[in-house]
């Protein structure tokens, strides 16, 4: 989940973890499926991007992907930085299920989701998908923490380096062995909050306090018209101060 696209990317200048090393057709299997689905993703400019492979997980840590994928071997992170706040605009989608209320942000990420789900039930793997939310949410920004590309921030959110808390993520756990990493950059995944509480003390609702997040506290402020603005017919921004007020990730800060 790294943000260089400047850099050239090469099969050889990866850096494999030696257990993924071994030469067997089945590892030599899960190198190349690996690195097609790598490809596939700096071909299409996705800058958050991000392999666990389950194997390498406990009990404990693997259960939330195996709740959605019981035979599950490896978890695809997917996202996108939010450059500016329209992307946040909240719109009501008509379609052949009925009413859904959406971002931007987050159908552009459901639907390079479902692109890579297709991809790998295409070569007959498993795959579930777990819809993304621009919302704080602790227990997902923990399992974000697993990449180790960055680390679960005091606004409740997931925090990496150049975007800081302004991104749309989420992942597809599927039956495909994988090699789980990113070799090819450090990793970010040392709490750079430190004393800073600017989050803390800009959210209009109380919900974020030291102690943790209060979600119906948000929930309620945010579905109060009075604090929504109404940018076009079907078309609402919400509250998103404590993503807009965090100081980290310099190419995402908003004017």
């Amino acid at each position: 989940m790294k943000a260089q696209w400047n850099t050239n990317r090469r099969k050889e200048a990866l850096k494999i973890p030696e257990k993924y090393q071994e030469k067997s057709p089945q590892m030599q299997n899960r190198r190349e499926l690996t690195f097609l689905l790598q490809e596939a993703a700096f071909a299409e400019k996705m800058a958050l991007y991000h392999v666990i492979d389950l194997e390498c997980l406990g009990e404990l840590k693997k259960e939330p992907f195996l709740k959605d994928l019981p035979k599950a071997r490896s978890v695809i992170f997917l996202g996108i930085p939010i450059f500016e706040p329209l992307l946040l605009m909240e719109q009501t989608v008509y379609g052949s299920r009925g009413e859904k209320k959406t971002t931007m942000a987050e159908s552009q990420v459901e639907n390079d989701l479902r692109s890579f789900s297709d991809k790998l039930e295409t070569m007959g793997y498993d795959t579930a998908i777990s819809l993304p939310s621009i919302l704080p949410n602790p227990e997902f920004a923990e399992l974000l923490t697993l990449t180790k590309a960055g680390f679960k921030g005091k606004n409740q959110r997931f925090i990496i380096e150049h975007f800081g808390c302004r991104i749309c993520a989420s992942y597809l756990v599927s039956n495909a062995p994988l090699m789980g990493g990113d070799y090819r950059y450090p990793d970010y995944d040392v709490d750079q909050c430190s004393d800073c509480q600017i989050c803390i003390d800009a959210c209009p609702a109380g919900a974020l306090t030291q102690s943790g997040y209060d979600q119906k506290c948000c929930f309620d402020y945010r579905d109060d018209a009075n604090n929504q603005k109404r940018v076009a017919a079907h078309s609402i921004v919400k509250c998103n101060r404590c993503m807009a007020f965090c100081p980290i990730g310099i190419k995402t800060i908003w004017e």
